[in-house]
């Protein structure tokens, strides 16, 4: 199950956050060499703000995280027009019904392969979900050119925002996503998915029980 995290239900996963933050140093510092900020053996940055949306893998919230994402609004900085625009030909797509999926997660020792490409498949599909329940109408995010392929051909439907670019150790590029019940129906059905792939516990209602 996926887990949709807001300002509102945080309180309740704690725990699942700060394993999220240390699975983001292992995978994205130690093992991929990015040169982000490492504090207290995490990996966390300015734009992990209260307005984010997290989705987290996880059978319960202090059960082990197998995977993670972070979905940011764009009518605030963001990623893309910071640190990315140079992988956009104009400037990137934004507003309220704009958001930006980063920081993509699979758990340290994930096999590669088709574990991994499940995995993706399995957090577009949450990352659809949420934003139907949200009213985000399409996701901007950057991809590596090895998860580029499996993000095209996921079955939602994908433009790029520019020519792929070596930034660093790695050529990435610029992706807007739109978000619409009929690209949701082809990513479950790409996974065999009958029933939802996310679950909303609103924070009162977990006080009250």
């Amino acid at each position: 199950m996926i887990h949709i995290v807001t300002a509102e239900n945080r309180h309740l996963f704690r725990h699942a956050l700060m394993e999220m933050h240390v699975q983001r140093k292992r995978v994205f510092i130690d093992e991929l060499g990015w040169r982000l900020n490492d504090e207290m053996g995490i990996e966390i940055d300015s734009y992990d703000a209260e307005d984010v949306v997290y989705l987290i893998e996880a059978d319960d919230a202090r059960a082990a995280v197998t995977a993670s994402a972070r979905l940011l609004p764009t009518v605030r900085p963001h990623l893309l027009n910071e640190v990315f625009s140079c992988l956009c030909e104009e400037p990137p797509p934004s507003g309220p019904r704009v958001w930006e999926a980063t920081r993509f997660c699979p758990a340290p020792g994930t096999p590669r392969g088709p574990a991994r490409h499940e995995l993706l498949l399995r957090m577009i599909g949450a990352i659809m979900e949420t934003g139907l329940l949200f009213g985000i109408e399409r996701i901007t995010y950057v991809a590596s050119a090895a998860l580029a392929p499996l993000a095209e051909g996921a079955g939602w439907s994908v433009a790029p925002l520019g020519a792929e670019k070596r930034v660093g150790r790695e050529k990435l590029r610029a992706y807007v996503a739109d978000i619409d019940s009929s690209g949701l129906k082809r990513v479950r059905e790409a996974l065999g998915a009958t029933a939802p792939l996310t679950r909303f516990t609103p924070g009162a209602l977990a006080r009250a029980a």
